[in-house]
Protein backbone atom coordinates (compact mmCIF):
# COMPACT_ATOMS: atom_id res chain seq x y z
CA UNK A 1 0.00 0.00 0.00
CA UNK A 2 1.47 3.26 -1.05
CA UNK A 3 0.76 6.62 0.81
CA UNK A 4 0.55 10.05 -0.23
CA UNK A 5 1.81 12.77 2.14
CA UNK A 6 0.76 15.95 2.01
CA UNK A 7 3.26 19.03 2.37
CA UNK A 8 1.89 21.85 4.08
CA UNK A 9 4.08 25.20 3.70
CA UNK A 10 3.77 27.88 6.13
CA UNK A 11 4.34 31.37 5.23
CA UNK A 12 5.43 33.90 8.31
CA UNK A 13 6.19 37.70 7.87
CA UNK A 14 9.38 38.55 10.29
CA UNK A 15 10.28 42.34 10.23
CA UNK A 16 11.79 44.68 13.33
CA UNK A 17 14.73 44.70 15.48
CA UNK A 18 16.23 40.77 15.76
CA UNK A 19 14.65 39.35 12.53
CA UNK A 20 17.87 38.27 11.04
CA UNK A 21 18.38 36.21 14.30
CA UNK A 22 15.01 34.91 14.03
CA UNK A 23 15.63 34.10 10.50
CA UNK A 24 19.05 32.29 10.95
CA UNK A 25 17.50 30.23 14.04
CA UNK A 26 14.87 28.86 11.14
CA UNK A 27 17.41 28.58 8.85
CA UNK A 28 19.73 26.25 11.54
CA UNK A 29 16.45 24.43 12.37
CA UNK A 30 14.94 23.53 9.07
CA UNK A 31 17.68 23.75 6.59
CA UNK A 32 15.30 22.97 3.96
CA UNK A 33 13.48 25.88 4.64
CA UNK A 34 12.76 28.61 1.85
CA UNK A 35 12.91 31.99 3.49
CA UNK A 36 11.54 34.73 0.96
CA UNK A 37 12.42 38.50 1.49
CA UNK A 38 8.44 39.29 2.47
CA UNK A 39 5.29 38.49 2.53
CA UNK A 40 2.62 38.60 -0.34
CA UNK A 41 -0.53 39.77 -0.72
CA UNK A 42 -1.83 35.77 -0.27
CA UNK A 43 -0.38 35.75 3.66
CA UNK A 44 -2.75 36.23 6.42
CA UNK A 45 -2.52 36.81 10.35
CA UNK A 46 -3.19 33.78 11.96
CA UNK A 47 -5.98 34.76 14.29
CA UNK A 48 -7.85 35.96 11.06
CA UNK A 49 -7.08 32.31 9.84
CA UNK A 50 -10.11 29.55 9.19
CA UNK A 51 -8.72 27.28 11.51
CA UNK A 52 -8.19 29.59 14.27
CA UNK A 53 -11.78 30.71 13.78
CA UNK A 54 -13.08 26.77 14.25
CA UNK A 55 -10.91 26.63 17.20
CA UNK A 56 -12.40 29.59 19.07
CA UNK A 57 -16.18 28.36 18.11
CA UNK A 58 -15.24 24.71 19.87
CA UNK A 59 -12.33 24.06 21.12
CA UNK A 60 -11.39 20.32 21.65
CA UNK A 61 -8.43 17.91 22.38
CA UNK A 62 -8.76 17.00 18.70
CA UNK A 63 -8.87 20.36 17.48
CA UNK A 64 -5.71 21.64 18.92
CA UNK A 65 -4.01 18.70 17.90
CA UNK A 66 -4.53 19.60 14.30
CA UNK A 67 -3.51 23.48 15.29
CA UNK A 68 -0.31 22.20 16.79
CA UNK A 69 0.84 19.77 14.15
CA UNK A 70 0.38 22.21 11.43
CA UNK A 71 1.88 24.83 13.04
CA UNK A 72 4.59 23.05 13.53
CA UNK A 73 4.51 21.81 9.76
CA UNK A 74 3.86 18.29 10.32
CA UNK A 75 2.19 15.78 8.29
CA UNK A 76 0.13 13.27 10.39
CA UNK A 77 2.75 10.34 9.18
CA UNK A 78 6.10 12.70 10.95
CA UNK A 79 3.89 13.32 14.08
CA UNK A 80 2.84 9.55 14.07
CA UNK A 81 6.30 8.34 13.79
CA UNK A 82 7.77 11.04 16.23
CA UNK A 83 4.66 10.05 18.74
CA UNK A 84 5.21 6.46 18.55
CA UNK A 85 1.40 4.98 16.76
CA UNK A 86 0.28 4.54 13.14
CA UNK A 87 -0.50 7.95 11.16
CA UNK A 88 -4.73 6.68 11.41
CA UNK A 89 -4.85 7.02 15.16
CA UNK A 90 -3.62 11.01 14.35
CA UNK A 91 -6.27 11.47 12.16
CA UNK A 92 -8.76 9.81 14.49
CA UNK A 93 -8.15 12.10 17.25
CA UNK A 94 -7.76 14.92 15.17
CA UNK A 95 -11.01 14.72 13.99
CA UNK A 96 -12.24 13.33 17.47
CA UNK A 97 -12.97 10.37 16.72
CA UNK A 98 -10.38 9.00 19.41
CA UNK A 99 -9.55 10.38 22.65
CA UNK A 100 -5.86 10.85 23.81
CA UNK A 101 -5.09 9.21 26.82
CA UNK A 102 -2.51 10.63 28.95
CA UNK A 103 0.58 8.63 27.69
CA UNK A 104 -0.38 9.80 24.39
CA UNK A 105 -0.97 13.33 25.32
CA UNK A 106 2.28 13.77 27.38
CA UNK A 107 4.12 12.30 24.12
CA UNK A 108 2.44 14.93 22.06
CA UNK A 109 3.00 17.89 24.75
CA UNK A 110 6.81 16.39 23.92
CA UNK A 111 6.88 17.29 20.65
CA UNK A 112 4.80 20.10 20.65
CA UNK A 113 6.95 21.91 23.88
CA UNK A 114 3.67 22.24 25.28
CA UNK A 115 1.30 21.66 28.55
CA UNK A 116 -0.20 18.03 28.56
CA UNK A 117 -3.15 18.51 29.56
CA UNK A 118 -3.80 20.56 26.49
CA UNK A 119 -4.81 17.54 24.85
CA UNK A 120 -7.07 16.34 27.69
CA UNK A 121 -10.41 16.08 27.33
CA UNK A 122 -11.81 17.54 30.36
CA UNK A 123 -14.16 20.38 30.27
CA UNK A 124 -11.82 22.80 32.56
CA UNK A 125 -9.22 22.31 29.53
CA UNK A 126 -11.27 23.31 26.43
CA UNK A 127 -11.08 27.01 28.10
CA UNK A 128 -7.60 27.74 27.26
CA UNK A 129 -5.71 27.39 24.29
Amino acid sequence: MLVQEKTHHIEVNVTGPGSDLVIDAVKARYPGAVVAPSADENTIRWDTSPLAAEIRTGKTPGKLLRAYRERAALTVVELARLVGTKYPNIVAMERDRRTIGLDMARKLADVFRCEYTKFLDAPDNRTTC
